[in-house]
């Protein structure tokens, strides 16, 4: 499979879960992708797993990047949201010693925070978490739309008060205001806001289903999170799937955002649009306000 992405000239391979560290030979993959010509090989893990063997194994394999899942500033919150007793100490000192090795083998290391009920609350301390740490923060959208989170505990995560929602951006406003290093830029956390007060937004199209392919790991082809994919790459070869009409049909659709709605990668939406880069530049300037 890795073979036939290096072939449709697949330019970076991102391996995602669930948790790829659950599986051994995830340094064997990458050091497959890097040797068949992709140069970009980036790694989404939660880093619970990424002890100093492990670190070293998927570094010297080949990975370039990574996002490290932390879903609160402190171990009460980030293990209430994942449930696993003792993981945020562990994320945490696995994310500094990656950060160790970050300047010397030139990676690029981000943390992912989902926005949700339960955390809400701490997302100005996460703020300055990533400050502190010097890492870019980006924010994930509690959804319940797409094929991993379908349920009805994760449908409460994303009912959000206003009232709660305009408090917190008001404390991380007056933050930005004073240092915006290494955090979102204001068009995202004014469609941070828009996702949780009114219907999925429709605007602006989806450029990350155009950009992207996703295999499942039980073989099906999509084009992103939201999309119910129905070819498989145990049937076909992924050169037919995407050069199939049906297809083709299918990433128009998404692009129209005509889909199920996700909360992935708005920020990459955002900065194909001119108006956000405008809009960006008020907000500076004092003329536009988060909440």
């Amino acid at each position: 499979m890795v073979d036939q992405l290096a072939d449709l000239g697949i330019i970076k391979l991102n391996i995602t879960g669930g948790e790829p560290l659950l599986r051994a030979d995830t340094p064997t993959v990458i050091a497959h992708a890097r040797h068949a010509g992709i140069a970009n090989i980036h790694l989404n893990t939660t880093a619970v797993l990424l002890d100093d063997r492990r670190r070293r194994a998927v570094l010297d394999a080949g990975v370039t990047s990574f996002n490290l899942s932390l879903d609160g500033p402190d171990a009460t919150t980030h293990e209430g949201v994942r449930g696993v007793e003792g993981s945020f100490d562990r994320t945490v000192a696995h994310l500094e010693r990656l950060l160790g090795e970050r300047a010397a083998r030139r990676l690029r290391v981000r943390v992912n925070f989902t926005v949700m009920r339960s955390n809400l609350g701490s997302l100005p301390l996460m703020v300055r978490r990533a400050q502190e740490w010097q890492v870019p923060l980006s924010l994930n959208l509690t959804s319940d739309t797409t094929f991993l989170f379908r349920h009805e505990q994760v449908t409460i995560e994303r009912r959000l008060s206003t009232t709660d929602l305009d408090g917190v951006l008001g404390q991380v406003q007056e933050m930005l205001r004073a240092d915006r290093r290494h955090v979102p830029r204001y068009s995202e956390w004014r469609y941070l806001r828009r996702y949780f007060t009114e219907p999925t937004p429709r605007t602006p199209p989806c450029a990350e289903s155009q950009l992207k392919l996703m295999v499942h790991s039980t073989g099906e082809v999509g084009g992103c999170w939201g999309h119910d994919a129905t070819h498989n790459v145990r049937d076909r070869p992924i050169a037919s799937i995407v050069d199939a009409p049906d297809y083709r049909e299918e990433h128009q659709r998404l692009y129209r955002k005509d889909c199920v709605g996700c909360g992935s990668n708005y920020a990459l939406n955002l900065r194909w649009r001119p108006s956000t880069y405008v809009q960006d530049l008020l907000w500076r300037l004092g003329r536009r306000s988060i909440g």
